[in-house]
């Protein structure tokens, strides 16, 4: 990105010179045609002025040109710096998310190990209860509960006491086992039978979690906000641009910039706006077509140059984001706590 960010520098120093000297030529021949009329009432040398005036024309032609050229690779280098900035934002994003997953399974192994010891407490319980023991009927059945569903049913309430957000408590009658406590609010894997904390843990967390952060690496998938969004439905408009304007045009990066004097293709939220704003002209409209014949006509007669493709963010009228393209402020304070 520097070496890019290097290359738009000089592109602006390197325009900027020309226009001075655009400027310089301009006036000069716009002297030179004055004089030429001055002296056809004086009987002065025509022919000499006209030989005047073609080398400025062609000084002017010259120099718009090169304008023209530094004006598309100046396009060209923005857009590359937009790419290499959303991929930089993209590895960022992407790398923040492989950490979570990471932290996940370090803390599913904390899980195992504590299960571990959950489970010799549980078995040594299991253990002091005779196979013969009736302490509560079961649910749904006209039969006692057996040793082991009595001690589910006492994990069950343990597990739901200690984690009481993660299971469904809104049943307190105990004529039901306690064992339907263990009947999480969470979406369940696709295995068929239980898992460890870990292989748990990464079914439903960590590999779901790469797979995004691979998407959003190679750009096939967005954050899964961005996912919801059908940006193909936008439809596109030609708006000659009478202000220059600048929007948020992509999830990631700097906004784009559309120079004044030119038609642009912009989204029709974007195309409304600036039109409503008065600071465009829809090429459906006479309006619009009218403005962009003038302003070819100028051109051809060396009074105008090309849009200015050096126009920098605050000579821009900011629209912001009309196509809620970005997150809110509570969605970016929701990631960067998942971030950390």
């Amino acid at each position: 990105m520097v070496s890019i960010e290097t290359k738009l520098k000089n592109l602006e120093a390197r325009r900027k010179k020309l226009m001075e000297q655009r400027t310089t030529v301009a006036a000069e021949l716009e002297k030179a045609r004055a004089g030429r009329s001055e002296s056809l009432g004086e009987n002065g040398d025509i022919e000499a002025a006209n030989t005047a005036i073609r080398e400025l024309k062609n000084q002017v032609g010259d120099l718009d040109e090169l304008l023209g050229d530094i004006d598309l690779q100046f396009s060209e280098a923005t857009d590359r710096l937009t790419r290499e900035r959303d991929l930089l934002d993209r590895n960022k994003r992407a790398d923040a998310l492989e950490k979570i997953a990471s932290a996940a399974t370090r803390r599913a192994r904390d899980v195992d190990t504590a299960i571990a010891a959950l489970a010799s407490a549980v078995i040594a319980l299991r253990s002091e209860l005779p196979a013969d023991i009736r302490l509560w009927p079961r649910h749904n059945a006209n039969r006692p509960a057996s040793t082991h569903e009595i001690v589910a049913g006492v994990l069950a309430d343990a597990l739901a006491r200690a984690l009481p957000d993660l299971f469904d408590l809104s049943n307190d009658d105990y004529e039901r086992s306690a064992l339907s406590l263990l009947v999480p609010r969470a979406v369940y894997s696709d295995q068929p039978t239980p898992m460890s904390a870990v292989d748990a843990s990464e079914a439903l967390i960590s590999a779901q979690l790469r797979e995004l952060a691979i998407g959003i690496r190679t750009g096939t998938e967005g954050l899964p906000k961005e996912r919801d969004r059908d940006l193909s439905r936008v439809p596109d408009e030609e708006v000659f641009i009478v202000k220059s304007v600048s929007y948020i045009a992509t999830p990631f990066g700097p906004p784009l910039i559309c120079g004044r004097r030119r038609v642009h293709l912009l989204p029709k939220p974007v195309a409304d706006l600036v039109v409503s704003q008065g600071l465009g002209l829809r090429m459906s409209s006479p309006e619009g077509i009218g403005a962009l014949e003038d302003e070819k006509r100028l051109r051809r007669d060396g009074i105008a140059v090309s849009g200015d493709s050096s126009i920098r963010f605050e000579d821009c009228v900011s629209l912001g984001d009309p196509m809620h393209l970005r997150a809110s402020p509570e969605e970016i304070a929701e990631v960067e706590r998942a971030i950390g």
